[in-house]
């Protein structure tokens, strides 16, 4: 008898065990997935930052997207400022895709900046063609939210 009541002892806190393994399992998910959004929002600030830089930071890249007006530039010039700004929305379109996952947390998109950086470059003037680059869904996140 007293083996059995040893057995059931030993049964007992082992199946605590597992429920304390399963408590801490749990525990560890959430604090991963938290991870994992701030990871997220970092990415999100980084790739702004990046991008300024790249925008500024060169002369050359700087006239292209900021200077004349569109049809001033060469042909290679537009290329370059074409595929820049493609760039720069590609990085949006990863923005709203993350958001859109829920995998920026309760971080919303920031509109504004996307607003004001549109502005500034006069993206308006090559989206015709760079729409069709775009996810559907994100092109028209685009038009209800930050195009004119």
């Amino acid at each position: 008898m007293n083996l059995a009541k040893v057995g059931s002892w030993l049964t007992l806190f082992a199946n605590f065990g597992v429920i304390a393994g399963v408590v801490f399992l749990a525990y560890e998910i959430q604090q991963n997935n938290e991870l994992l959004v701030q990871q997220s929002r970092f990415s999100m600030l980084q790739n702004q930052k990046d991008w300024k830089m790249f925008l500024t930071a060169d002369r050359e890249i700087a006239k292209i997207i900021y200077g004349p007006q569109v049809d001033e530039l060469n042909e290679i010039d537009r290329i370059r400022r074409f595929e820049i700004l493609s760039g720069v929305l590609f990085t949006w379109q990863w923005e709203w895709t993350q958001f859109q996952a829920g995998l920026l947390g309760a971080s919303d998109l920031p509109i504004e900046a996307f607003r004001a950086v549109w502005e500034i470059q006069n993206t308006q003037l090559d989206w015709p063609a760079l729409k069709p680059t775009l996810d559907p869904g994100f092109a028209e996140f685009l038009e209800k939210n930050v195009t004119d």
